[in-house]
């Protein structure tokens, strides 16, 4: 008798379990894949077209398979597909693979049944050792998997909230709507300065928008560039037995990047030497380490960790360069709606100043609230205590593993509060190996 599993998101995460359970298990199962907005495989990170939206991690270390890491290399070969190791693909080539690979594991597999099914799933609650998913039917499952990938990020803070309903506000900065509506625009200012930001400056360089682009976050940091010929690097200097405070932990870290500036040494390499080390030092770190980390040095780490391809940062220099592109330190503390389009309030810490524009971009990063995610079957799981968030509010509380309860699991960003690191394939894919094991024991 197969058993029924029901996962919940169809993006990458999602993705990633499936392909896992396909490859591995030897017995009968029916999966019932869910994805309201039917965008399997791809997700909202890989269902972009715009060709100048790359990876930000290089081809070699994008298989989806912990244990096969040339899969995605060779499917680039297998395609004629003119990449080398060190590039960064298209995300849109991302999501073909990913999608080729589902669709040829699927069809190869004589024990597990994939349903895909493009419904929002509204509901889940026990029923005895199962459980039952409510859509626009019900389905009864012995095992869930929550796999939401990223939410859309909170609305910008503001006295004034009409702004949020205005068609030239744009909250998903991926929407297929933001290129026909800033086009002809005289101006367009982009709330958060990461990877989101690069991606949308990108695409408006690509469609030749001739306007001002003001981007604007409370640090102004930009993300840092892959280096395409890298110095030496350091050794390795994170003792694998060792706990560590986050003071313990910030000195140690510093010592190295100031040893690597002396010596020649790769900064970045300091950087790369911890992520492998990462969530166990997070799942060592004391509640008020992870707090002080939030507060003190979470946007620091996000540019050090977090960089883009050099040539998406080359596009975005010249940019700034010329003066198309500005970037301004501050924290947006009214957004007032006018015939034009916006006036923007915001301090930069020394006094208050305001600035016009045509259109508004959300892209200050995923909500990892799930008290302030606006979906019904999160708050239905949260009204009937069958989810709690974390202790720092930072994603669903979870095992390491991602069981919330007995045949009950997520995946992927939900478990960031836990793991810290866990939004990117390389640690995604870890986790779905391993949850697939979970899942057809």
């Amino acid at each position: 008798m197969s058993k029924t599993i029901a996962i919940i998101g169809g993006g990458v995460s999602g993705a990633l379990v499936v392909l896992n359970i396909l490859k591995q298990s030897h017995q009968a199962i029916h999966i019932l894949w869910f994805d309201a907005k039917n965008s399997f495989c791809k997700g909202l990170a890989y269902s972009t077209d715009e060709d100048v939206h790359l990876l930000n991690v290089r081809a070699s270390k994008m298989s989806v398979f912990v244990d096969e890491p040339n899969h995605f290399m060779d499917w680039l070969t297998q395609q004629q597909l003119p990449f080398s190791s060190n590039d960064f693909v298209p995300r849109t080539i991302y999501g073909q693979y990913v999608l080729s690979t589902f669709n040829e594991l699927k069809e190869s597999s004589s024990t597990v049944k994939i349903t895909c099914i493009a419904e929002e799933v509204t509901a889940i609650t026990k029923s005895g050792d199962e459980y039952v998913v409510s859509a626009t039917k019900e389905n009864q499952v012995q095992q869930v998997v929550l796999a939401f990938g990223n939410f859309l990020p909170a609305h910008p803070r503001s006295i004034h909230t009409d702004f949020q309903q205005s068609g030239r506000y744009f909250q998903n900065a991926f929407s297929s709507f933001i290129i026909k509506q800033v086009i002809n625009q005289e101006s367009v200012l982009i709330v958060g300065s990461g990877l989101t930001m690069i991606d949308v400056v990108l695409s408006l360089k690509k469609h030749n928008y001739a306007g001002k682009i003001t981007a604007i976050s409370p640090h102004g940091y930009l993300p840092q560039s892959h280096i395409e010929n890298p110095l030496p690097v350091v050794a390795a200097y994170i003792n694998e037995q060792s706990p560590y405070t986050l003071l313990q932990l910030f000195s140690l870290v510093n010592q190295q990047l100031k040893y690597a500036k002396s010596n020649q040494l790769s900064a970045h390499s300091v950087i790369d030497a911890l992520r492998p080390h990462l969530q166990r030092l997070w799942l060592g770190f004391s509640l008020e380490d992870k707090q002080q980390f939030l507060r003190h040095l979470r946007h620091k780490w996000g540019v050090a960790r977090h960089r883009a391809a050099s040539q998406s940062i080359q596009v975005v220099n010249e940019l700034l360069n010329t003066k198309q592109l500005e970037l301004i330190r501050g924290r947006v503390y009214d957004i007032k709606t006018n015939i034009t389009g916006f006036e923007v309030q915001y301090s930069d810490r020394r006094q208050n100043n305001s600035l016009n524009t045509s259109v508004l971009i959300n892209c200050t990063g995923p909500e990892s609230n799930f008290e302030k995610v606006e979906f019904p079957l999160i708050k239905q799981l949260l009204q009937a205590n069958s989810i709690r968030v974390d202790a720092l509010k930072y994603g669903i509380e979870a095992s390491v593993n991602g069981k919330i309860a007995t045949n009950f699991y997520t995946i992927g960003p939900p478990l960031k509060g836990i793991l810290w690191e866990s939004t990117a394939v390389p640690e995604i894919r870890v986790q779905a190996q391993q949850l697939a094991l979970l899942l057809i024991l």
